[in-house]
């Protein structure tokens, strides 16, 4: 007999730093499987830095070229950085998109913690996640994900703010990695 211990309505639009916050985690699955003691940055920032990094370099090699215009090395360059800072862009303008269908999603939202499993529902949709499969539950900044042991499972994530309600119903402590305190 299954027995409900908790149901929580999750409110229907995170925050932009939850969901960059979730797609870092997404990203980075195999590197907290093994090692869920990390800071995890969001993956907007570091797209940016990346792409600012690559305009530096960019503008140094194109004035290293009009200085010396005869050096073909530093056309080579500045064709690499300029490739470079066009995939950045485009890389900041997907992360964006996904974060803009995340937020857009206007569906009801609901987190079941029962004995063996948690489940989110997200209108008609159900992802549940066995605690049996669940490698670690982390508590981030902004969020608190339910890391499954393999990569094909369903990852489920909240907003942090619903951490005492998920604490205290959780019977497997052991698996609880709180990372919040790394920010």
């Amino acid at each position: 007999m299954k027995v409900l211990i908790m149901e929580i309505e999750i409110d229907k639009i995170g925050s932009n730093d939850y969901y960059s916050e979730v797609l870092a985690v997404m990203s980075n699955y195999s590197k907290l499987v093994k090692n869920p003691r990390q800071k995890i940055r969001g993956l907007k920032s570091q797209a940016i830095l990346l792409t600012g990094i690559a305009l530096v370099f960019l503008v140094i090699f194109a004035v290293l070229y009009l200085m010396s215009p005869g050096t073909s090395m530093y056309l080579y360059v500045i064709i690499i950085f300029s490739i470079a800072l066009i995939l950045g862009i485009v890389y900041i303008f997907l992360i964006n998109r996904r974060i803009s269908k995340f937020k857009n999603n206007d569906s009801s939202k609901k987190l079941i913690i029962e004995d063996e499993y948690v489940e989110m529902h997200i209108g008609d949709e159900k992802s549940r996640l066995n605690f049996k499969d669940m490698q670690w539950i982390i508590l981030n900044k902004h969020s608190i994900t339910f890391i499954p042991k393999n990569e094909g499972a369903t990852l489920i994530a909240v907003e942090i703010k619903y951490k005492n309600q998920v604490i205290d119903n959780i019977k497997e402590k052991q698996i609880i990695v709180d990372n919040s305190n790394l920010y």
